[in-house]
């Protein structure tokens, strides 16, 4: 919602307002309808399957919404909490925090950089200018006439057993201001489950998975497992469009 769209509604009110006080008939009830989701706006952006929920290497499920909050009045709004309501009860659910990650240079220079990263194996990770929990749960204050886009991260407990790899979900995202008032919208996110993924890479043949074996344990790797790459500079950015893979 623009800003003259946002004022124009606020003379419509006081319109009605006044039409009520001369004694025309008119629903008063349209003048608190959505009142409180106009003065803060919450917005999907980005691509249909940019938003999603990502099931995690040790099962967990990863949610990640890109969001715009957009604080239409002139004062800044405290808030008390933020709430990501699943169809499900999650317990285990909570909000990213960001964790500091140590980097080597090539000239053995260490360094410190923050990313909110969901799990230590995962790989799964962003940097801190692209996220905006500290906005909403740490700083817990919406700036007047300012509009704060990025990702929202959460990580709960396990995705309940009928959720479909590709499925389209619906949350409720809340925000509890400080003076309890609610502002709410629905967050679509696309289904990633990791079981689906690992499936299209199993070779189907046996006979295939025995040449493998005997491969890497002539070489003198019994296992078959290759080292892990080097992690990559922290100014490299993981390819979302990859989240979820095995």
């Amino acid at each position: 919602m623009s800003r003259t769209t946002f004022d124009a509604r606020l003379k419509e009110r006081a319109l009605l307002g006044e039409l009520a006080r001369l004694g025309s008939p008119v629903d008063l009830s349209v003048l608190d309808q959505d009142t409180e989701n106009e003065k803060v706006e919450i917005e999907q952006v980005g691509g249909i399957l940019e938003s999603q929920l990502v099931e995690l290497r040790d099962g967990r499920a990863a949610y990640m919404a890109s969001i715009a909050v957009t604080n239409h009045t002139s004062r800044a709004i405290g808030l008390v909490d933020v709430e990501l309501r699943a169809p499900w009860d999650d317990p285990l659910f909570q909000w990213i925090t960001p964790v500091d990650i140590a980097w080597h240079s090539p000239r053995k220079q260490r360094s410190l950089y923050r990313v909110h990263k969901f799990s230590s194996d995962d790989g799964l990770e962003l940097p801190c200018d692209q996220v905006i929990n500290h906005d909403l749960l740490e700083r817990k204050n919406l700036p007047g006439t300012r509009r704060l886009e990025g990702w929202l991260l959460g990580v709960g407990g396990r995705m309940p057993v009928g959720l479909r790899h590709g499925q389209m979900l619906e949350l409720q995202l809340t925000i509890v201001a400080a003076d309890r008032a609610e502002y709410s919208a629905p967050i679509t996110l696309w289904t990633d489950r990791l079981s689906a993924a690992r499936k299209k890479l199993e070779p189907r043949p046996r006979i295939f998975a025995e040449l493998v074996e005997e491969e890497a344990a002539d070489a003198g790797d019994a296992n078959g497992i290759a080292p892990p790459p080097a992690s990559p500079p922290p100014d490299v950015v993981q390819n979302l469009g990859s989240v979820g893979t095995a």
